[in-house]
């Protein structure tokens, strides 16, 4: 990284300590735990990593790692403090205990079945909660459903009768208006 010659010494060897904090530009250091910025300044710099939260985070960092989850738990685009599971499509905390409740719940449990039946079928998995959008989509191209749907839509549009004879086009509606 180039930001690096710029910091000064004492902040340099407090950064190599802390693997976490990165050089973001001239005169600051990022967060990649928390993706706070602050100054790079000595003082600045002990007082956040000394503080609560980046040690709680640290700690839960160390002991837990989010990488066994991988392939369908990623890092949140929209959140730096969620993970995001891509077979339910939901955000989770990212906390241990939060990970590991979503991992041994049924929704996650049943995706994750369905998803090595498509891989094992060569198919592409598609979530749950878009399965549905999909099905949707596709009712009025379906031939089964066609022929129900067009019985229904004949049952709705009572009309059809008077079409036939010619005279839809005399009623103006205008006794409705004032």
């Amino acid at each position: 990284s180039a930001a690096v010659p710029e910091v000064p010494e004492a902040e340099r060897l407090f950064l190599r300590q802390h693997p976490l904090l990165s050089p973001a530009g001239p005169g600051k250091v990022k967060c990649r735990l928390t993706g706070h910025e602050l100054p790079c300044r000595l003082s600045e710099l002990q007082a956040y990593t000394s503080g609560k939260k980046y040690q709680r985070l640290i700690k839960a960092a160390r002991e837990f790692d989010y990488g066994t989850f991988e392939p369908h738990i990623v890092p949140s685009t929209k959140n730096l403090h969620q993970l995001f599971c891509k077979l339910t499509l939901r955000h989770i905390n990212k906390l241990p205990e939060h990970v590991l409740r979503h991992v041994q719940g049924k929704r996650y449990q049943k995706a994750l079945k369905t998803y090595e039946e498509c891989q094992r079928e060569g198919v592409e998995y598609v979530p749950a909660c878009l399965r549905q959008k999909k099905q949707r989509a596709q009712h009025p191209d379906d031939q089964t459903n066609g022929s129900r749907q067009g019985h229904r839509k004949e049952e709705f549009w009572e009309p059809k009768s008077s079409e036939e004879d010619g005279e839809d086009t005399d009623d103006s509606m205008s006794d409705l208006y004032p």
